[in-house]
């Protein structure tokens, strides 16, 4: 009979070591030698509103680690501005052990007001036990802007608010929160109104509102056709005389007309150029530095006559950067023009000559923007829409 081995009993504790021995060497170890790769290749696109308040930036490992990954990052200004579109972070985050993604966190600034699409970065500036991968290092995220109300400055010039031996006897503010019809109508429709003009004066919201303390007219480009708003207060507000104040920002490009001005009272019965007209400011698009001021006047539209000057401020500026404030000193002597309290042009009671002097009557006031017509031209390739006169106060004083 073959003889068989013995097989003798391993002690416990022994056996178990072994045991401990065999499981270490069956778990594959991390090679301490390898780093993850951080990757950041997304950039963020999205609307300005209120569900888009803060924006995400995912960050993504391409393995996970036993080891936590620290991770540096600040954000920096391109078109979008810190603290007015956005609110800057400087930080860090850990992505844990065992973990492959977090995320970054940035409040964008939500208003109403209408901007181009603005852009900033989010940008790693460095990581521990991690490197960039393909050295991706930022994300750009654009702020998509579709508000419709126009950001302005308050800054530029400030009239006075007394005169010595004036009163003000009326004035708009616009600080009601909405256009007051106790002082204003509209001119509607689209006819040309005698300059070949191509918008169409309408009553809508988006061509003329109030918002933040002033008035807005806007001239839009609809595609087929332009609109605007021409606003008046015919039988609702009208002087005769006075120091007239009206501040206001104003819109530029070819084609462009903005004016403020006032026709006579009685223009439903005498007609145009009988009523007169005066032309507190006037602006050709095209020439954003310059302002006009003209009256016009005339038995009929076959004797009609006008007189006029105009003043400019430096090449380099124009009457969109800023308030200024356009006025008439209108006595029954005659009339001055003044931008920013400084006189400009002046006429007498004796300018219309063998026409009719109609300038000793009550007048209303007229806000518009025309587009195109026979003095500024018409819209080109160059002309950006929309276009708005804001409008900060019109006061008289007496």
């Amino acid at each position: 009979m073959p003889c068989l081995p013995v097989l003798k009993p391993m002690p416990t504790l022994l056996f178990m070591s072994a045991l401990v021995i065999l499981s270490t060497q069956c778990r594959p170890e991390e090679d301490p030698h390898v780093v993850p790769e951080i990757r950041f290749p997304i950039d963020i696109s999205k609307d300005e509103t209120e569900a888009n308040s803060t924006f995400e930036f995912p960050i993504v490992l391409n393995q996970s680690t036993s080891r936590d990954i620290m991770v540096h990052y600040e954000t920096r200004e391109l078109t979008a501005l810190e603290g007015e579109d956005y609110i800057p972070v400087a930080d860090s985050l850990v992505i844990p052990a065992g973990t492959a993604t977090a995320s970054i966190f940035v409040d964008i600034v939500v208003d109403d007001y209408m901007e181009e699409d603005e852009e900033f970065r989010v940008v790693l500036t460095g990581s521990s036990n991690a490197t960039f991968a393909g050295g991706i290092q930022e994300a750009i995220s654009t702020i998509r802007n579709d508000d419709s109300l126009f950001p302005i400055s308050g800054g530029g010039y400030m009239s006075a608010s007394s005169y010595p031996g004036k009163t003000l006897v009326w004035s708009d503010e616009f600080d009601a929160g909405s256009i007051d019809l106790s002082n204003w109508t509209y001119d509607l429709g689209a006819n040309g109104w005698g300059n070949q003009e191509l918008q169409n004066y309408t009553s809508n919201s988006e061509n003329s509102y109030v918002d933040d303390g002033h008035l807005f007219i806007v001239a839009r480009d609809e595609g087929t056709h332009y609109t605007s708003a021409r606003m008046k207060s015919i039988g609702l507000q009208e002087f005769q005389y006075g120091r007239i104040d009206v501040r206001a920002i104003l819109p530029k490009g070819q084609g462009i007309w903005p004016a403020i001005w006032m026709l006579g009272a009685n223009f439903p019965t005498s007609g145009w150029p009988a009523c007169g007209e005066m032309d507190i400011m006037e602006l050709i698009g095209s020439s954003p530095n310059t302002v006009h001021g003209t009256v016009h006047y005339g038995a009929d539209w076959t004797q009609h006559n006008y007189t006029g000057g105009g003043t400019s401020i430096p090449w380099t500026e124009t009457f969109s950067d800023e308030f200024h404030v356009f006025s008439i000193d209108w006595t029954p002597s005659g009339i001055t023009w003044l931008l920013d309290d400084q006189p400009f042009y002046s006429v007498d009671n004796a300018v219309t000559g063998s026409q009719p002097y109609p300038f000793d009557n009550p007048f209303f006031f007229i806000l518009n923007i025309a587009v195109g017509g026979q003095w500024p031209g018409y819209p080109d390739a160059t002309t950006a829409f929309p276009q708005f006169m804001a409008v900060d106060y019109v006061r008289v004083f007496q």
